[in-house]
């Protein structure tokens, strides 16, 4: 039974050896990411929403431990299985985390920063874009914007999930890697500088005058949400990210073509996010920047790990193929 103990206690040193020897840079960063969350959530005020806050905000984070735990020390020796593995393990904790906010978010109970962040607006540009906006509001103007801010969801999910299952090498590192820092960087901000927008915070002369799309955009909103997300703009943050990943890969196919229908689909979303009174401007600014420092890093990072598994490179690749 003691030899049976040493063996194990062996094996999980090894294990734990090759992990951490396998551990990538966005590795660290989600599982620190997902710390963050736990512990943000677990100092707290009691209440209904912490407490589930707390069981999920754990349960991310052991998802991705243990995911990060049977990939990198080796456990799965398949390659394909451990490459599935890694990519369900590391980014369905990051996707989940978006609706860990609604509950968490309140669960911290903040104090809403809104009127600094509008006191902001009005220092750069006397007043915020959506209040000039009114002027606007016109049912196909609405409807035209509405139709774009959906179409977010729909430029994440085929930017990310073809490229998660069907790229490799450079591009794939550089795109999961802003991915991952966008999304990191926007979540853990929600925390620091809640708000809930111009649309709680100031008086409208009229409602938008919507249609089909405002109305999905109303129930998306209102039905998954997290309400108090809105420092930095991530609407703004992925369209502009996209977009910067694209040009920089426009002498390759499809981002030869796709770069400018993505920039004006970014552009779209971008106005959409204030003419829609979710947004200040300072949250679309620092959207933009967080778009630009996620390109800076993916590069940096795509070099630093580009030699990962390489004939002088013991260290697993971070994205081994399906």
């Amino acid at each position: 039974m003691l030899e049976l103990t040493r063996n194990a206690a062996g094996r999980a040193r090894t294990v734990i050896g090759v992990a951490t020897q396998n551990l990538a840079v966005q590795d660290v960063i989600a599982l620190a990411f997902h710390a963050y969350l736990f512990l943000r959530v677990s100092i707290a005020p009691d209440s209904p929403d912490a407490t589930v806050a707390c069981k999920l905000a754990f349960a991310l984070f052991v998802l991705t431990a243990c995911s990060l735990v049977l990939v990198r020390g080796e456990v799965i020796s398949g390659r394909r299985a451990r490459a599935l593995t890694y990519r369900l393990g590391l980014v369905t904790p990051m996707v989940l985390s978006y609706f860990l906010m609604r509950v968490l978010l309140p669960a911290l109970q903040p104090q809403l920063l809104d009127h600094r962040l509008f006191a902001i607006d009005l220092w750069l540009m006397g007043t915020t874009p959506s209040v000039w906006m009114e002027a606007w509001n016109l049912e196909p103007v609405v409807e035209w914007l509405s139709f774009f801010y959906y179409c977010f969801f729909l430029v994440l999910a085929l930017m990310l999930v073809p490229a998660l299952f069907v790229s490799r090498g450079r591009r794939l590192q550089e795109l999961m890697a802003g991915a991952l820092l966008i999304v990191v960087a926007g979540h853990c901000l929600y925390t620091i500088v809640p708000g809930a927008g111009p649309v709680a915070t100031l008086a409208f002369d009229q409602p938008l005058r919507g249609a089909f799309w405002w109305h999905q955009v109303e129930l998306t909103v209102a039905t998954a949400g997290a309400q108090l997300d809105i420092f930095p703009s991530l609407h703004t943050a992925y369209p502009a990210y996209f977009t910067l990943h694209a040009y920089a890969h426009r002498q390759t196919q499809p981002f030869g073509w796709l770069w400018p229908i993505l920039a004006f689909v970014a552009l779209n979303i971008i106005i959409a996010t204030m003419f829609l009174r979710w947004h200040w401007f300072i949250d679309v600014a620092m959207g933009l920047l967080l778009a630009f420092a996620a390109r800076r890093f993916a590069v940096a990072v795509a070099e630093r790990e580009e030699r990962r598994g390489g004939p002088y490179d013991p260290r697993q690749p971070v994205w081994e193929q399906l």
